[in-house]
């Protein structure tokens, strides 16, 4: 079946939570969305059969389902199937943002909130392994934890009005003299208030990975805090520690998708507020997850420590 969807990868992601369930093959159309990042995750799930960057708009996405009726509370996925479309466009942000269960989505199918995503070749686990090789250090030789850091970009820091690069500057001197271990910054070329971070001393891995290079570094980091984005939904497809900020607008999609179990533990999130009182539910938020299924260890062994 012939899909087209949004350009994010978490956008995508919480469809694929439920399609993956639906029993069939699929062929993916995605909004024409810089910076073109989705289709390089698709290639790793599963059950699709071809993807491509398609001549739409999100806008494009909802409109169709307005028109179509596609936003009609408790619709089915074979009610949908049962229209016929050639090309079905389809979305579940509308859902999310009112702050309905992720699971309340297309409730004919089963909610997979850790779909299958396939593993790293190993020329890509050579590339991440070698990532920090110019500076002369090795993952083992780094002290835990690690601690994955995403600031995103000067846009969507003014769009989305979060902190400016001297308060993130505050706030990892903080949380690193407090935790120790290491700081890991995170992002794609695009991302260079992170990069700007970098100047710090903090290890940077902007815009030296692909997909399937951060989600092997996403594997190997015991925390991680930022912007919120595909990186963060991603790593709770792989049952990680997670924390993310949100802007007020975005209150109902902050839980509405979250694995149930990770909202009791390892799940975190705040609105955009100042550093300090940020950083009181970061640390609720370390407290809950080292209370879960996970033991706290400061081993340089990659498994002693989630």
């Amino acid at each position: 079946m012939l899909i087209g969807t949004p350009s994010g990868i978490g956008d995508f992601s919480w469809i694929w939570s439920k399609l993956v369930n639906a029993g069939e093959d699929f062929q993916v159309d995605l909004a024409d969305g810089w910076p073109h990042r989705t289709r390089p995750f698709l290639e790793l799930l599963p059950r699709i059969t071809e993807s491509r960057y398609a001549e739409f708009q999100y806008n494009d996405v909802l409109s169709f389902a307005t028109v179509q009726g596609l936003n009609k509370p408790g619709l089915t996925w074979e009610e949908i199937r049962a229209k016929g479309f050639g090309r079905t466009l389809i979305e579940c942000n509308r859902h999310l943002e009112q702050g309905k269960r992720l699971e309340d989505w297309l409730p004919d199918l089963e909610t997979d909130f850790h779909y299958e995503i396939k593993g790293p070749t190993d020329r890509e686990l050579a590339h991440v392994d070698s990532i920090f090789e110019d500076k002369g250090l090795l993952w083992e030789d780094l002290p835990r934890p690690f601690i994955g850091i995403s600031a995103a970009s000067y846009r969507g820091s003014e769009a989305w009005s979060t902190w400016d690069e001297d308060e993130w500057i505050g706030f990892l001197r903080g949380l690193q003299s407090d935790l120790g271990g290491t700081i890991i910054l995170l992002g794609g070329f695009w991302d260079d208030l992170t990069h700007v971070i970098s100047k710090e001393g903090y290890l940077d891995c902007v815009g030296k990975t692909k997909v399937s290079h951060l989600l092997e570094i996403q594997k190997r980091l015991d925390y991680f805090i930022g912007f919120s984005s595909g990186m963060g939904i991603l790593r709770t497809v792989l049952r990680l520690p997670t924390f993310m900020m949100f802007p007020d607008h975005l209150s109902g999609l902050a839980t509405a998708w979250t694995p149930p179990e990770m909202l009791e533990n390892t799940y975190g999130w705040s609105h955009w507020l100042r550093p300090d009182r940020v950083r009181v539910l970061i640390d609720q938020w370390l407290d809950r997850c080292l209370r879960g299924n996970r033991e706290y260890s400061q081993s340089n062994s990659f498994s002693a420590a989630y």
